[in-house]
C-alpha cells in the first residue's frame, strides 16, 4: 500500500510540473507575438505623422486593436491552460484509483486555482474600472505578474495597480510584478 502511495504521488508532480511550464509557456508565447505586433504597427504610426493619441494611458489609437488582440488571447490560452488543468485534477478526484492524500493534493490544488482565478479576474476588472484599457494578471510561484495596456506606467498609476493587487490577494508589494504591454 504504501508503495502505491509513493507511485502514484510521483505521477502527479511531474505532470502538475508541465502543467505549470506549459502556463508558463503560453504566457511567455503571447508576451513574445505581442512585442512582434506592436513593434510592427508601432512602426507604422512612426510613419504616419496623423496617428492621434488615445486619450487613455497614451495608447494610440491603432495600437489599441494590438492590446485588445493581445489581451484576448492572452485570456484565451489562458483558460485552455487552466481547462486542461482541471480536467486532469477532475479526473484524479474521480478516479477509483486516487489515495487519500492524492486525492486531497488535487482537491486542494483545484480550490487554489479556482480562487485564483476569481482574484484575477476581479484584480482585471478593477484595474480597468480605474481607467486602464485593459489588464492581465497571473499568479505563478507565490508571486502575480499584472501586464498592463500601454507602453509606460506612472509612478502613480503603479501605485493604484499596486494598491488593488495587495488588497484583492494580500500578498507583499515584493510578490507583485507590473509591466507595461507596450
Amino acid at each position: 500500500m504504501e508503495k502505491s502511495k509513493r507511485r502514484v504521488n510521483r505521477k502527479l508532480i511531474p505532470v502538475l510540473i508541465i502543467a505549470a511550464l506549459l502556463l508558463g509557456g503560453a504566457i511567455w508565447l503571447n508576451i513574445a507575438m505581442g512585442e512582434d505586433d506592436q513593434t510592427d504597427i508601432l512602426g507604422a504610426d512612426q510613419a504616419n505623422p496623423d496617428a492621434t493619441d488615445a486619450p487613455t494611458m497614451g495608447t494610440s489609437v491603432s495600437n489599441i486593436s494590438v492590446y485588445n488582440d493581445y489581451f484576448n488571447s492572452f485570456r484565451s490560452e489562458r483558460s485552455a491552460v487552466r481547462a486542461q488543468e482541471i480536467e486532469y485534477l477532475r479526473s484524479i478526484i474521480n478516479s477509483e484509483n486516487a489515495d487519500e492524500e492524492m486525492l486531497e493534493e488535487a482537491q486542494a490544488r483545484l480550490l487554489e486555482l479556482v480562487s485564483n482565478m476569481e482574484k484575477e479576474f476581479t484584480i482585471e476588472s478593477r484595474i480597468r474600472s480605474k481607467g486602464f484599457l485593459d489588464a492581465a494578471v497571473t499568479f505563478q510561484g507565490g508571486s502575480i505578474t499584472v501586464i498592463i495596456d500601454g507602453e509606460e506606467l506612472t509612478e502613480v498609476e503603479v501605485a493604484r495597480i499596486l494598491d488593488i493587487v495587495m488588497t484583492e490577494t494580500g500578498m507583499p508589494a515584493s510578490a507583485i510584478k507590473i509591466c507595461p504591454g507596450g
